[in-house]
Formats: structure tokens, sequence, C-alpha cells
């Protein structure tokens, strides 16, 4: 009885026009990202498992340097399209909102390139500076598969600013599925240290790249090519959006990746931060609701936004919380009480940092109650507002790391890690309240009474 109840519920929810659009769209990318997620949590346990910790520090390292470089080849211009496509597709035309996309790409593509040099000039000082002196030549053939890697997010947000959600999904599927499969071939067949790196060049870099064009293609240009430009967007008037987005980009990054750079600053050894990035790795899987809504949602938010119904965007956006909290909630309390558990299936090495799987969860569930903040900002054109909420996050995470990484080690940085969330998305969440008069985050039983 009470299944069908639940049957029933599904189908109503589905029939609201906006929130069943979110719904479904949240829903078949939260299986998709379960799936993925569920693919790289394997992956995670072969890497560690035959590879070893210090591989997957050395991992670790590589990808962080790559991300940081990334952010700037991508300077904001993903973010800047995932407002402008949404808008001018509304406005005008699909025609007017690929003529977006083109101009995206072709500024990627020249950031990218002084971002290739950029590492290439840098490799050495990193290698010395993290006595690291074998991942020099990786540092340095990194920046070659930067530019795939930047032009495959825009392909994959773009798909899901024209509100091709399913396919997006599918490619996500599609990637790492053969990534999985490329892995086990190259871990019992082809035996290398390097090969977890070499995986993340190939199938997480150009791979995506390849895949997303299709689609690209198929639903973006192609069905536009009828039509004519009814609005130009200049390359000035994207960046002038992209760059409060990028700002906001690096102050994420060095929230998120600060702690590495610290906690190799103290000498804390590349096992330990394998272990540590470990950790933050397993735990986005306990938001992986959370980053598949935040990801549908935003493109509707837009459109809600530019169509005046800001009362639709209030409703969409409290039920959309409530959604990803109690869907989220199995997963959270496997991680909080069930960490050392869960770091043993890597190997008895990575049971240390059992504590600071608990630590980054309760940062999550936080994370998870106050719902899709940031993507609301961005979504009704407060990109300064995020842009000055990332710059507070800094800040504190960097005091804390600073603090707690001397005393407690990886423990240290997991503690920082989740105090930074909690406050960043109180204050979120207070901004939020005062601006629009309305609030997004739930909390269990009480928001109901409200």
């Amino acid at each position: 009885m009470k299944l069908q109840q639940y049957k029933d519920k599904y189908k109503t929810l589905l029939k609201d026009q906006h929130f069943g659009f979110v719904l479904k769209g949240s829903m078949t990318t939260a299986l998709s990202l379960f799936f993925v997620q569920g693919l790289r949590f394997l992956s995670g346990i072969i890497i560690a498992r035959y590879y070893g910790a210090t591989v997957s520090g050395q991992l670790t390292l590589v990808v962080t340097v790559m991300s940081m470089f990334a952010i700037v080849a991508n300077f904001g211009v993903k973010d800047a399209l995932q407002k402008l496509i949404p808008e001018y597709r509304e406005k005008y035309n699909l025609r007017s909102a690929y003529q977006i996309y083109l101009k995206g790409n072709l500024l990627i593509a020249v950031f990218s390139s002084l971002c290739m040099l950029a590492m290439y000039f840098t490799a050495h000082i990193l290698s010395v500076e993290w006595n690291e002196p074998e991942l020099e030549w990786c540092f340095k053939i990194s920046g070659v598969f930067l530019l795939f890697f930047a032009l495959s997010d825009l392909n994959y947000f773009s798909l899901r600013a024209i509100l091709k959600v399913h396919v997006s999904n599918i490619l996500l599927v599609a990637g790492t599925v053969i990534r999985m499969l490329v892995l086990l071939v190259l871990t019992y067949f082809f035996f290398n240290v390097y090969n977890p790196i070499y995986l993340h060049w190939w199938t997480l870099c150009l791979l995506p790249w390849v895949l997303s064009c299709i689609p690209i293609f198929q639903y973006f240009k192609h069905p536009s090519r009828q039509e004519d430009v009814m609005r130009q967007v200049s390359y000035r008037q994207i960046l002038q959006l992209a760059f409060p987005m990028l700002l906001t980009y690096l102050s994420f990054f060095l929230t998120i990746s600060i702690d590495v750079f610290i906690l190799k600053y103290y000498d804390v050894s590349t096992d330990h931060i394998g272990i540590f990035k470990t950790c933050v790795n397993i735990s986005t899987l306990a938001s992986a609701i959370l980053i598949s809504l935040n990801t549908t949602i935003q493109p509707k938010i837009t459109q809600l936004y530019y169509s005046n119904q800001t009362d639709e965007i209030a409703r969409l956006t409290q039920r959309s919380s409530k959604l990803m909290f109690w869907l989220s909630l199995p997963i959270f309390i496997v991680f909080l009480f069930g960490s050392r558990y869960v770091m043993w299936m890597y190997g008895k090495e990575f049971i240390a940092g059992a504590f600071c799987l608990s630590i980054l969860t309760v940062g999550q569930i936080f994370n998870t109650a106050c719902g899709p903040i940031a993507q609301f900002l961005n979504a009704t054109g407060h990109h300064a507002s995020i842009r000055n909420l990332s710059f507070l996050a800094v800040a504190i995470n960097i005091l804390l790391n600073f603090l707690l990484i001397p005393v407690y080690g990886i423990e240290g940085a997991a503690w920082a890690n989740a105090m930074n969330v909690v406050v960043w998305n109180t204050v979120g969440s207070i901004y939020v309240k005062r601006k629009f008069g309305f609030h997004i985050f739930y909390v269990p039983f009480i928001s109901e009474r409200k």
C-alpha cells in the first residue's frame, strides 16, 4: 500500500510543470551520477590496492595542478554561457545561442594555449618544491590535454543549457564505463605505476571532448542552421560576465584544493595526501543528489527569472532542497557511521582516513540541506555576491588549514573543509533570505511546520 502511495505522489510531482522537469532531469542525472560515482569508487579501490597510496597522492598532485590551470583556461566562460545560452534561447532563438557557444569555444582555446605555456615553465618549480622530481614531465604533458579538458566541460554544460540533460548524462556514463574498462586492461595486462595519470589524460580529457562534439552538432548546431542570428553577443560582453565567475571559481578551487598545497607546505607525506584526497572524493558521492539537481535546476531558474516568476522560483528551490536531503540521507548515514569499513575497501593503509571521511560527510550534510545557493545566485545575476562569498570562504579555509594541519594533519584539513562549508552555506542562506524574502534551505521536520 505504501509503495503505491509513493508512486502516486511521484506522478503528482511530475505533473508540476517546472518541478516535474527538474525532478525528471535531476533523477536521471542522479542515477547517472550514482552509476558514475560507483564506477569511480571501484576504480579508486583498484588504484589504491594495486598502485598504493603514494601513486594515489601523485595522481592527486597532477590533477590538482591541472584543475588549477583549467580554471584559468575556462576563465569563467563556461559559467557565463550557462546564463547566456538559455537566456538568448528563451528571448531570441537557438541560432543566437549557438553563436555564443562558438565564441565561448574560441575564448577557451586562447586561454588554454596561454595556460599550456605556463604549465610547461612552472613544472620544474613545482616538482622541486614538492620534492617530486619524477612528476615534472607529467606536469608538462598535462598542459597539452588542458584544452580538451576545458572544451569537454564547456560542451557538457552547454548541452544542459539547451535542456538536453539526458544526453549529457549518457555522455557522462559512457565515458566512465570506458575509463573503467581501460583501467582494468592497463592494470592486468600493461601494469605501469603511471597508468592512473595516463588514464586521467586520455579518458577524462580527450575522450569526453570527442564524445560530446557529436550531440553538440546534432542538438545544437544542426537545428539552428535554418535560423538567422537575431541578437549578437560580443566577446567583451562574454568576458565582462565571465570575469567575476573566474574569480568565483578561483576562490572555489582554493577552497577545495588549498589543503593539498598547505599539506605539502608542512611536509605531509604524499601517501597521506593520497589518503586524504581519497576521503574527499568518496565524500562527494554523498552529495551526488545535490550535484545532479544543481546542474539541472540552474537553466530552469534562469528561464523563470527572466519570465518574472519569482514565486515559482521560491517554490521550486524549496522543494528541491527537501528532495535532495532525503534522497541523500542513506549515503550520509553509511559514510558517517561506517567510514572505517568504507576506507578498508581501499586497503589497510587507507583506514587512517576513516575519521576524515566522517568529518567531511558532516560538511556535505549541511551543504545538501542548504540547497542550490550558488546556482540560484548565478541564475539570477548575482555573480558579485557569489564572488564575495567565495572570497570569504577562501580566507576562512586558508586560516583554518594553517591553524589545524600542523596540529592534526589530514584530520585538521578535513575539519577546515567541513567548517568552511558550514560558514559559506550559512552566510549564503542569510543573504538569499534578506535579498529575495524567502529561504531555500531545508531543515528536517522544522521546515514542514512553517
